[in-house]
């Protein structure tokens, strides 16, 4: 159980980075662009296109959050975890 959860964390990390990246060439794609042309204008006329683009943006919206939440949820259960642990040396220390 325990090497199926880190197995798919290790996976939607991984996701996530590589989404990270894609936006990142898509920036640098846009800005250079700019820098070439001075402007930059996309006009798409076919609306299942545009409706569609517009739906995988929000997907990748809502799986970014998920991933924000759940790397936060990790952190918070490390920090509880060592917290925990910390406690409990010093409990020991105490009573030597």
């Amino acid at each position: 159980m325990l090497f199926g959860r880190r197995l798919r964390f290790g996976v939607v990390v991984l996701a996530a980075q590589l989404l990270l990246l894609a936006m990142a060439v898509a920036w640098c794609v846009q800005l250079t662009l700019i820098a070439v042309h001075g402007r930059i204008c996309f006009e798409e006329t076919n609306a299942a296109i545009l409706y569609g683009e517009i739906a995988g943006v929000a997907l990748i919206a809502v799986f970014a959050l998920a991933v924000f939440v759940v790397q936060y949820r990790r952190l918070a259960e490390k920090r509880a975890s060592d917290d925990r642990q910390q406690g409990r040396s010093n409990q020991g220390s105490r009573s030597s």
